[in-house]
């Protein structure tokens, strides 16, 4: 089921929401599952987002390509697929001259 410019993945009762914001030129993926808390109990639900942005913490250009694909096969916005390089730290330096490169 999809609503909006938001795609439901899964099943069940609390399935999972996909979306991409533009702005942020980000995906991301929540839960509302009130079982997903916090380690105090609080906050239910999960939140994870993904970024083609080397720069970002929330780099993950695997997730991203994959979460893009599954939007667009739902007719939802959606960026394009992005290079697959290192999600290591000491490695981001390297990926980001490689990304400013083109390649």
């Amino acid at each position: 089921m999809t609503t909006g410019n938001h795609a439901t993945l899964g099943e069940d009762r609390y399935p999972f929401t996909v979306w991409y914001d533009e702005k942020s030129q980000s995906i991301h993926l929540t839960c509302s599952d009130p079982r997903l808390t916090d380690g105090n109990g609080q906050k239910p639900g999960f939140f994870r987002e993904f970024t083609a942005n080397p720069r970002s913490a929330d780099y993950d250009p695997a997730n991203f390509n994959r979460f893009a694909r599954y939007l667009r096969q739902q007719g939802k916005a959606a960026p394009d697929e992005v290079p697959i390089h290192s999600r290591k730290l000491a490695e981001r330096p390297q990926v980001i001259e490689a990304l400013a490169a083109g390649s």
